[in-house]
């Protein structure tokens, strides 16, 4: 893999890990029974993003390592994907 792909791929599974963890371990105005005018009862009171931004950095980059070993080692391979080989 080049590294144009390597990032494009990173990025792509970054943004997939990200929409996983982003719910977890949300407590809404709602479920606090607080109630603010002009906000919605289902915003989080406090979201952690910067927490998870950096969760979902290392877990997508030890998948994405384990999926660069997998096709090193040829466990998988592009043309096994394709049924070709």
């Amino acid at each position: 893999m080049n590294y144009f792909t390597l990032f494009g791929t990173y990025f792509i599974m970054w943004w997939v890990v990200f929409f996983i963890i982003l719910p977890i371990k949300i407590v809404t105005h709602a479920d606090q029974g607080v109630d603010v005018k002009g906000i919605h009862g289902s915003v989080p009171i406090n979201p952690n993003l910067l927490y998870k931004i950096l969760i979902t950095t290392v877990l997508t980059l030890v998948l994405l390592l384990v999926l660069i070993a997998m096709f090193y080692f040829d466990i998988m391979s592009i043309d096994s994907i394709l049924g070709v080989a």
